[in-house]
């Protein structure tokens, strides 16, 4: 008795240390359960539910891209410049694909395809990859052969699929308007740059259910959403003027040898509507990396390594450029129009006004010759202007005084872009203003020396003097759905008879 007694109090001392290691096990769980878990589950749910959820969802769905088609680009008559044209895209599910038939498939694509052996090979060797690329824009007889090729031999994850790819039907005709597009469809330069948004459209989708091996699940297990094209786009070139006056560059550049491109462009002067422009030689948008100098192309293939890859892009970058809309340059005798402007509408000289041409005149102590050597002795303004003397309009830029001056230079648009809806148009041209300009500087701006602008700007202040408009005479015009736009650039010879000026939308020459 008295032993059993005496194990009693250590009994208790045990089951009560064990209740106390029992409780704090229960508090400890209790505390992961409703702390440290919940924790968890807001980590897992709310601030990482975004990434688990993109995860889970590209376990459980395959998503394929159906593209829209983009846009056309027209010409005023209807004629398609540029359009959208359907072929095939073809794509693998390597873990899909037999082991097999991974080598004979690699094989069959660069048969039928031209891919490149090694690296199509190299993703159909990827056995749990669920889909690659194999190859862009193939042609319907491509697509044929490649399914007749699959359905011969039982292969499956070899996908060809609709796509689309941008063509010009016109082939090398007015690239440096249009631009052409990337891989991916988007423009690089041109229109289908200005108006990339527009001519898009938006990408269709099909998302498709997969099980757990990674295959399709049946179709009803798929939600489509379809593709929609992008807008026309209609200029106001016309496509048979276009095709004009890009002969007559060709044959002006051919003839005289013209290294840095000639430019050409015809606009409607009341309207400000650009019926044809282009730079040549530029560049077929088919084929946009090729070299259109033949003698240039040669010499870029003789390099090699990174010579040839910065001589290859300094050539690309020279022909993609519109130089109508992004190169300043000396206007020279044809803004002598917008002296005389200037003159008649201040009121400082008249058609009759008299002035002495002796092949030369002398302004601060700086010598100006008539060009060519002529002597023209003494004549009317409107003789001057018909023979584009220069002592003639330094005498009237001189009458019309630079303060004057600056004001119609500004007032003609000449100072800033014009805001043409092309790429890569320079904000300011380079010019004097009144206070930094000298007798010498007025001397040489009044008969188109000295100042830079565009061709862009030359044309419109021309257009405004036709016009007599005392500013741009260019518009934008929008109608609904369908944009109308238009283009510039200049190469145009002037006469006046009766006060009345003419354009000619040609001339057989590299450069005014």
């Amino acid at each position: 008795m008295g032993k059993r007694h005496a194990k009693q109090p250590v009994m208790r001392a045990v089951t009560r240390a064990l209740r106390i290691r029992i409780g704090v096990v229960c508090a400890g769980f209790a505390l992961v359960c409703f702390t440290v878990l919940p924790a968890r589950l807001v980590q897992l749910q709310i601030m990482d539910g975004e990434e688990y959820a993109r995860r889970a969802a590209g376990q459980q769905l395959r998503d394929t891209v159906i593209p829209a088609a983009r846009g056309d680009i027209l010409s005023a008559d209807g004629t398609p410049l540029a359009c959208t044209e359907t072929c095939w895209t073809v794509r693998a599910s390597p873990r899909e694909l037999d082991d097999a038939l991974v080598e004979p498939a690699a094989r069959a694509m660069e048969q039928l395809l031209g891919a490149d052996y090694a690296s199509t090979l190299q993703k159909l060797s990827r056995r749990t990859d669920n889909d690659c690329l194999i190859r862009r824009r193939i042609t319907r007889a491509q697509a044929d052969a490649l399914l007749e090729w699959c359905g011969e031999h039982g292969a499956e994850g070899i996908l060809v699929l609709e796509d689309v790819k941008r063509v010009y039907p016109e082939g090398n005709f007015g690239g440096s308007i249009l631009g052409f597009v990337n891989v991916d469809g988007d423009g690089v330069c041109g229109l289908e740059l200005a108006y990339n948004t527009v001519l898009k459209g938006r990408d269709g989708r099909v998302l498709t259910a997969k099980n757990a091996w990674g295959y399709n699940m049946p179709v009803h297990y798929e939600t489509a959403v379809q593709a929609q094209q992008g807008h026309t786009l209609t200029l106001t070139v016309d496509a048979y003027i276009q095709h004009i006056l890009e002969n007559h560059l060709l044959a002006a550049v051919k003839e005289h040898h013209v290294g840095s491109r000639a430019v050409g462009i015809v606009m409607e002067p009341a309207t400000g509507k650009i019926l044809a422009m282009s730079t040549k030689p530029d560049y077929d948008p088919n084929e946009p990396r090729r070299i259109e100098n033949e003698a240039l192309r040669t010499q870029i293939d003789a390099l090699q390594g990174v010579a040839r890859k910065a001589a290859l892009q300094q050539a690309q970058q020279a022909q993609w450029r519109n130089k109508a809309v992004s190169d300043l340059y000396e206007p020279g005798s044809v803004f002598k129009l917008i002296t005389a402007s200037a003159a008649l509408d201040s009121g400082v000289c008249t058609p009759e006004s008299r002035f002495v041409c002796a092949g030369k005149i002398r302004v601060a102590g700086t010598t100006f010759r008539c060009a060519n050597g002529h002597i023209h002795g003494n004549e009317s303004f409107r003789q001057g202007l018909s023979v584009s003397c220069n002592p003639c309009f330094i005498q009237i830029g001189a009458k019309l005084g630079k303060q004057a001056f600056c004001e119609y230079f500004e007032r003609f648009g000449l100072c800033s872009a014009t805001g043409v809806d092309l790429p890569a148009e320079p904000v300011k041209s380079e010019y004097y203003t009144a206070e930094r300009m000298g007798p010498v500087e007025l001397a040489s701006c009044s008969f188109g020396q000295s100042s830079k602008i565009t061709y862009l700007q030359m044309l419109t202040a021309v257009c405004a003097a036709v016009t007599f408009t005392a500013g741009s005479a260019w518009v934008r015009l929008l109608s609904g759905r369908t944009y109308w736009t238009y283009e510039q650039k200049f190469c145009i010879i002037y006469k006046i008879w009766n006060y009345k000026i003419r354009l000619f939308s040609f001339r057989k020459s590299p450069m005014v």
